[in-house]
């Protein structure tokens, strides 16, 4: 869904900005680690070792996004959000005292968790900040002499996000709304509008989908015989019914997987996932369950279909060079009256003989 898309590119964003901030703190630990005072340097030179590590991670956590936009979706946003609040628990335990500066940065990533990864991860941070600050009241010997310092910030980092609650579930759903348009117009932009199947748009699409994930299909370019003639000679109403008629036999004996669009006119092309074995059987119950007659009112309306066949990859892995080839069989069949399909490899070794 396009709302899904929505969240990838806050999910994106978020990462870069994110990367950017981690620079900056890493730049600054390792300023700060030139400090005469000792004891600071060297607490300043672990972060930022710490904290070069995790930009290492953030390069490659953007990488895998960028790549893999709908692997592990959940798991990533969990893991970015636990390990932010663990380097911030790391930092405050390090620093003691001055570890006070950092504690508002807890409200920073529940917020930032809540606007761009969705309510359930604001609940997740709100646990996670929760968790960390036991950890920091049980490890760190500053914190547990300053629990009232400790309780403050923890009741407003906890209380702060909670105000934005409701903007941010608002938000959410004007994500899923404008995602639920966009899908609506992007779902009738590929579909043909009289038979509700798709259409030349949608067939591309899923052409180069499975191309793209290296699935075997044959592609059959299918031409409606004498549709032109149809229309002319009784009208654009049975001409349309004559389209729908076909559009509904065909869908009544494809198998599960296959794919069928309107190209435009009298041309449909139906994409099928069988083997080439079980394959020529399909064809044949293509063949005896469209191929008729259609009455409509008083007239019968004699129903013909010509089939020019390609296969991925057995004949060519490259989209364009496939449906011309599917369109060169079709071609090649309209030339016998007796002939309803005619495969591409048959008429390629036809034509080399």
């Amino acid at each position: 869904m396009l709302s899904q898309n929505i969240y990838y590119q806050e999910e994106r964003r978020h990462a870069g900005e994110r990367f950017v901030v981690l620079v900056v703190l890493t730049l600054v630990a390792f300023v700060l680690s030139g400090q005469s005072n000792s004891m600071l340097s060297e607490k300043a030179i672990l972060l930022g070792f710490v904290l070069l590590v995790v930009d290492l991670l953030s390069v490659a956590h953007y990488y895998f996004i960028a790549n893999f936009p709908t692997k592990l979706v959940e798991i990533r946003k969990l893991t970015l959000l636990a390990v932010d609040v663990a380097l911030l628990t790391f930092a405050v335990l390090q620093f003691g005292e001055a570890g006070i500066f950092l504690l508002p940065l807890y409200t920073v990533i529940i917020m930032r968790a809540g606007f761009d990864f969705g309510v359930s991860l604001f609940y997740t941070a709100l646990f996670l900040t929760a968790v960390s600050w036991f950890v920091l009241y049980l490890y760190s010997p500053y914190w547990q002499t300053h629990t009232d310092i400790l309780a403050a910030f923890g009741i407003s980092a906890l209380l702060v996000p909670l105000f934005y609650l409701k903007y941010m579930i608002g938000v959410h759903e004007e994500y899923m709304e404008i995602g639920e348009d966009l899908a609506a117009v992007d779902k009738e932009a590929h579909i043909d509008g009289l038979t509700g199947i798709a259409n030349r748009k949608g067939y591309k699409q899923k052409l180069l989908s499975l191309i793209q994930e290296k699935t075997p299909f044959t592609l059959i370019f299918i031409n409606v015989n004498k549709l032109h003639t149809i229309y002319e000679t009784h009208g654009k109403h049975v001409g349309d019914e004559v389209i729908k008629e076909v559009v509904r036999r065909l869908e009544e004996h494809l198998d599960k997987g296959d794919f069928l669009a309107r190209l435009g006119g009298d041309e449909l092309a139906l994409i099928s996932l069988l083997d080439n074995a079980s394959f020529d059987e399909f064809l044949l119950r293509l063949e005896r369950g469209v191929i008729g007659r259609l009455k409509l009112n008083n007239l019968i309306i004699p129903i013909e279909l010509n089939m020019g066949i390609a296969r991925y990859p057995d004949d060519t892995e490259n989209a364009m060079i496939l449906g011309k080839y599917a369109d060169d069989a079709l071609k090649e069949v309209q030339k016998d009256p007796q002939v309803y399909h005619c495969y591409y490899h048959e008429l390629n070794a036809s034509l080399k003989s």
